[in-house]
């Protein structure tokens, strides 16, 4: 594979906000890469509040044919904005597509090449991820998430998988796909994509990746998940203990629509589609106050009323149930 400095083979994607703390080990971590091709690092910054806009512009003027900067002066996130879709997708120009988020950082330096070489050799995969080593605020090592896979063999994951388990392939700094899943989309399919009311990115982008083929998940441990609950700006920080019951609802009404209309997909996501609704329901009437009532709401908005809510409910209950039976199958399996 010939190197050259014209032709991007990979894109790195950065999302960064208020990760002063952790941004240089994570920029290095990407910089450092052992390479036969060449690859771009585009880092956007959603309006920081620390030191953060500061260093990613130092690392753009020392590493200006590497790093494109994105850099916001009103936070995006909080209109609404998705920032994937509106400002680092459309600066892409990669083949393939991967990911470090600000507070995230890679472990080896062949990272790159070992995904890159799987996927230019395997045309059948849609994207390849690996396992990683999940540690906290000061690097320490933690217990693996269980909303990720720790692979302790090669695993080729597909639609099935995402259905049956709730659970992701990779952690979003394992992934590298394919782009032209995104860029190729016909306006239409990229309008409805970009439509969908997700709440968690990384699962909306697994279904895209999933619909177009499986992912092969390596048993290697390259990179490391900053996993931060209690304190700070991440995602899981924000979220933790907050009832998301309604986002992840609505989340999966719209996958279940979009796999229907663009790829002719009968996606049967009813585990997770009864879970979420009974949720819903359940912690409401525990304490119907504002923010579950709200998540209550999303779910019924649906279907217009409780009772149609409740036939829906009914129609995929055989399908969860299945579901959960299989899923019981595979953890006494794996005992």
């Amino acid at each position: 594979m010939e190197k050259t400095k014209n032709k991007i083979m990979v894109s790195v994607l950065m999302f960064v906000y208020n990760h002063e703390k952790y941004l240089r080990e994570a920029i290095e971590s990407v910089l450092c890469q052992d390479t036969e091709f060449s690859y771009e690092v585009i880092i956007h910054d959603d309006a920081s509040t620390d030191g953060s806009a500061g260093i990613i512009e130092e690392y753009a003027v020392r590493f200006p044919e590497r790093i494109v900067p994105i850099l916001q002066k009103e936070n995006q996130m909080q209109k609404g904005i998705s920032i994937t879709d509106k400002f680092m997708m459309p600066a892409v120009r990669g083949k393939y597509i991967a990911y470090c988020e600000g507070d995230d950082y890679w472990l080896r330096k062949d990272k790159l090449q070992k995904q890159v070489d799987f996927l230019e050799q395997h045309e059948a995969y849609a994207a390849v991820t690996h396992n990683c080593r999940v540690v906290d605020g000061c690097g320490r090592t933690k217990k693996p998430v269980k909303k990720f896979f720790p692979y302790k063999k090669p695993y080729t994951y597909t639609l099935k998988d995402l259905i049956l388990e709730d659970r992701m392939p990779g952690q979003t700094a394992t992934v590298m796909y394919r782009r032209r899943y995104y860029s190729d989309m016909k306006p239409a399919e990229k309008s409805a994509y970009e439509r969908i009311r997700y709440c968690v990115g990384d699962r909306r982008r697994t279904l895209l990746i999933l619909l177009n083929g499986p992912v092969y998940c390596m048993n290697e441990e390259m990179s490391a998940y900053r996993y931060i609950t209690s304190y700070g700006e991440s995602w899981n920080a924000r979220v933790y203990g907050k009832n998301l019951a309604g986002r992840y609802y609505v989340q999966e009404m719209d996958f279940r629509k979009f796999a229907r209309d663009y790829h002719g997909v009968r996606l049967r996501n009813d585990y997770v589609l009864f879970g979420t609704g009974i949720m819903s329901v359940i912690r409401f009437l525990k304490k119907p106050d504002k923010e579950n009532k709200r998540q209550l709401e999303l779910v019924l908005k649906e279907h217009e009323s409780p009772f149609r809510f409740s036939l829906f409910l009914l129609s995929v209950f055989p399908g969860a149930l299945l579901a959960l039976v299989i899923r019981t199958f595979r953890k006494v399996k794996s005992v």
